[in-house]
């Protein structure tokens, strides 16, 4: 599992600045990364004090491919640290008051400084432009989060790759008054919204105009790619056998990655499911999948895209195999269920019963209990994490061929084998 700590300090601000919440700590991403992280080892000694003492849990940080196998061969579960989050080292593209001075020597150290930590995966920019590449280009509320967070208008275009590659940043701009492209993606902002943190609404009220005005309609895309310094942390990384997270980058950012992986002929992971049309698999990278929700006529409807994915990375060269990715994050939506009122489009039938037996036939799974309250998968989906063991029996129950879903149970050999060539080609780059 990687445990990526993810944190969006723009909301933590909105809440807190209009007293929705109190504070309890700071609201800088940098803040939460490191409250998370630090968070995550202390749940592992919690789990090896209730287990018998250190090293007897079964949740294990582990910090190489080595130390995964090891851990997954004893039957406990390998957990990998991560980072996703926009304001990486504290390198806003706007800085603030005290802020660090984000050169090649300081994105240097904090590598160093987080890989002691225990960090192996980073993705170089989450949903906010900072100081190594534009935000992911997301639409909604997040393009007002950006306007908050940089000071910088909206700087999106219609001169995108072509073909374009997705992602998140695509298709409309729906806060058309805000967005005036510029040339210089980290030239000077021209507002000021430092003020956001105490007042946001004061701080962004000033701005309603733009804010109502009319969306822009088109194949719009972020108008800048990787600065020198984001090319430099990613080159650090590698050099390092860190894990790169590519599928936040917006579109030019995700091609010049692309550039960059090839030459230094070095894998990298898409957790949010893409895949540059193969290349992640050609290059030794992994991905993520999901199964359909509502079956149909069809026998095997909820897995056939599963199937088809994994002949697509055979096809491609990689290792025949894809884990889940889920985003539990409080905005990305859970599985949800089959059974209801319009839930599906046609009857669902098979429900999941109790008790039944894992996939490997060696664990019997009971009706899950909250307090008092027994969770019913048909009809509340994917409640939390714990009910992993229905979702694969759903599809179990749907499939052909229990061999169907077999690609599934291998996804941990395929996210270590990148981790491995990771290591290797870090080791040639960095020596």
């Amino acid at each position: 599992m990687v445990q990526h700590a993810t944190t969006n300090a723009i909301i933590c601000d909105f809440m807190i600045g209009e007293g929705i919440q109190k504070s309890r700590y700071g609201c800088d991403d940098m803040t939460a990364v490191d409250r998370i992280i630090d968070e995550s080892y202390a749940m592992e000694r919690y789990i090896d004090a209730q287990s018998g003492g250190p090293g007897l849990g079964w949740f294990r940080v582990v910090h190489t491919p080595a130390e995964a196998r090891e851990v997954i061969a004893g039957g406990k579960l390998a957990v990998i640290l991560g980072i996703e989050t926009s304001n990486l080292f504290d390198c806003k593209l706007t800085p603030g008051a005290g802020a660090p001075t984000c050169d090649e020597a300081y994105i240097e150290a904090q590598l160093d400084h987080y890989y002691d930590l225990g960090v192996r995966a980073i993705f170089p920019v989450h949903k906010y432009d900072n100081k190594f590449s534009p935000g992911d280009g997301d639409r909604a509320f997040i393009e007002l989060g950006n306007f908050a967070n940089s000071g910088h208008w909206s700087n999106f275009t219609l001169d995108c790759p072509d073909p374009q590659v997705g992602g998140f940043d695509h298709g409309d701009v729906n806060f058309g008054g805000l967005n005036m492209p510029r040339d210089v993606y980290d030239s000077k902002a021209p507002i000021d919204n430092s003020a956001f943190p105490d007042a946001p609404l004061n701080t962004t009220t000033k701005y309603i105009a733009e804010i109502l005005a009319p969306p822009l309609v088109g194949p719009y895309c972020q108008n800048a790619s990787f600065t020198p310094l984001g090319e430099h942390l990613v080159s650090e990384m590698m050099a390092r056998g860190m894990i790169i997270e590519v599928d936040h980058l917006p579109q030019w950012s995700y091609l010049r990655a692309y550039e960059l992986l090839q030459a230094a002929k070095y894998p990298a992971s898409g957790s949010h499911g893409r895949n540059n049309n193969g290349q992640l698999y050609q290059l030794g990278g992994v991905s993520t999948t999901g199964f359909g929700v509502c079956r149909d006529d069809t026998p095997g409807s909820t897995v056939q895209g599963f199937k088809d994915k994994i002949q697509f990375i055979k096809d491609k060269g990689g290792y025949p195999a894809e884990g889940f990715g889920f985003d539990l994050n409080g905005f990305a939506g859970a599985r949800g269920p089959r059974f209801g009122d319009g839930v599906c489009p046609s009857p669902q039938t098979d429900p999941i019963t109790y008790p039944f037996a894992s996939y490997a036939d060696d664990v019997e799974f009971t009706q899950p209990v909250v307090g008092n309250r027994k969770l019913d998968f048909n009809t509340e989906g994917l409640v939390h994490i714990g009910l992993l063991p229905e979702l694969i029996e759903d599809a179990r129950r749907d499939a052909v061929d229990p061999a169907d879903i077999e690609p599934l149970f291998r996804s941990a050999e395929a996210y270590i084998r990148m981790w491995e060539l990771a290591e290797k080609r870090g080791a040639e780059l960095g020596g």
